[in-house]
């Protein structure tokens, strides 16, 4: 994986803020975050109340490692998202799960296991991984934590957690079930029907206006990307890549600076930036 903060840091300087899908640095520079922190930022930063919820529980000094209300609202939580795997385990390092998963004998290498036993939100192929026994879950929320969810009762002992980083992430599931929920529903309709359900004229235009925009958007990156709901994985090679990626972080777009992580294309009102930056790039690159 490419040294991306130091490419940030080199053009921009550091982040000093982020909101929402942006980045904000010291140069006065925003940036589109299609990288998201690998998918757990896919929520958007300070975009739910998570943030406040950690602030609260700090503030409360619930940093130790105590029992607290964030274990059973995090069982709660992921009980819902997963009524078949009712056991979930918290860990520090992937390897502690390795030997309880269903892998091809063929399959060796650490990312691959990692990768192809991770579920993550909005991402069709990834609820496949529910027939399996066990799987790991990428989390809404940026932490080092690694979770694991299992049919069966495994001989595996969680990590020591704060109660903190549990009711955040009990939270930040939560609020990934709610929009779960709610993209179900806005997917059931056309996209008349959608713009209809605004309320207000000047919300239905502004609804209208975002819906050809996120369409000339999606058709411009068919052009270099496989896309798999929000998931963009890279037709181009490694070595194009890395030039495809600094080329984006010029134009103020970050992508996923890993070749085999997908970038994320968030759900914004007008996509200008990358609409650029892509039309710039099908004059300028070409995909094996």
């Amino acid at each position: 994986m490419m040294n991306f903060y130091d490419e940030i840091r080199n053009r921009y300087g550091n982040v000093k803020r982020a909101r929402g899908f942006y980045l904000y640095t010291e140069k006065n520079i925003r940036l589109l975050d299609m990288y998201l922190d690998g998918g757990m930022s896919i929520l958007g930063r300070r975009e739910n109340q998570a943030p406040l919820i950690f602030k609260q529980s700090i503030d409360k000094g619930l940093n130790a490692f105590l029992p607290s209300s964030g274990d059973y609202r995090l069982k709660k939580a992921l009980n819902s998202l997963f009524p078949e795997h009712p056991h979930f385990y918290l860990l520090s390092e992937w390897s502690k799960a390795f030997s309880f998963l269903e892998i091809e004998n063929n399959k060796t290498a650490l990312d691959s296991y990692i990768m192809e036993n991770t579920w993550k939100p909005f991402l069709p192929s990834s609820e496949n991984l529910k027939k399996k026994k066990v799987f790991f879950v990428n989390p809404p929320f940026c932490t080092s934590i690694k979770i694991a969810v299992s049919k069966d009762d495994l001989p595996i002992l969680s990590c020591a957690v704060s109660a903190a980083e549990k009711e955040v992430l009990a939270k930040a599931f939560f609020d990934l079930i709610r929009l779960i929920n709610l993209r179900e529903l806005e997917n059931r309709l056309s996209d008349e029907e959608l713009i209809n359900s605004a309320r207000g004229k000047n919300k239905k235009q502004q609804l209208a206006k975002n819906i050809k925009s996120y369409k000339r958007v999606t058709e411009l990156c068919s052009h270099f990307w496989n896309m798999e709901g929000p998931y963009l994985f890279s037709k181009l090679n490694e070595e194009k890549y890395e030039c495809f990626f600094k080329a984006a972080l010029d134009s103020h777009i970050l992508l996923s600076p890993d070749f085999t992580i997908p970038s994320i294309l968030p759900k914004i009102r007008v996509y200008t930036e990358l609409e650029n930056f892509l039309k710039t790039q099908t004059q300028n690159v070409r995909i094996k």
